[in-house]
């Protein structure tokens, strides 16, 4: 029998010792989706959050903008936009200076929606994060966001 401790040790499934990034990394979006969904009510995802938000700040946003920002790619973002204009949301519409780019706003009933939804989003972070100190928390955000290529908020202090 050979010693394949190394495979074992980055194993994702590995129950105990120095688990993989990957499986650390799945886990944490596993839990992440669990605590939204048992405590967001209004069955709309994180990512038809994120959009709404999104559009709050923008006003109007083509869907390749919309999509960078909120965290979608091209393939599900039709989907979603068109998904979310057919429960009355947002609206979109061909840009009149470029008819291939897709222009997005909010619409009265999304931003409602938003209103309705801010509480229960701030409520699932709190839930996420509960086992972490402020520190913690602030760290692990400056840490994904590196790793995911995404810009960290500016400090206006800076």
């Amino acid at each position: 029998m050979t010693d394949n401790t190394e495979s074992v040790v980055s194993t994702p499934l590995w129950p105990y010792g120095d688990s993989s990034l990957m499986h650390i990394v799945r886990r944490a979006g596993q839990k992440s989706t669990a605590t939204w969904t048992s405590t967001v009510t209004t069955g709309l995802s994180a990512v038809q959050y994120a959009i709404l938000v999104v559009l709050a700040e923008e006003k109007i946003c083509d869907q390749q903008t919309l999509g960078s920002r909120a965290g979608f790619d091209k393939a599900s973002g039709s989907y979603l936009i068109d998904r979310m204009t057919q429960s009355g949301l947002v609206e979109s519409h061909p840009d009149p200076a470029n008819r291939r780019r897709k222009l997005v706003s909010l619409t009265a009933a999304g931003r409602d929606m938003l209103n309705q939804m801010v509480d229960e989003a701030r409520q699932a972070e709190a839930v996420l994060a509960s086992r972490l100190e402020p520190d913690d928390v602030a760290e692990l955000k400056r840490l994904l966001s590196k790793m995911t290529g995404l810009q960290e908020p500016h400090d206006p202090d800076e």
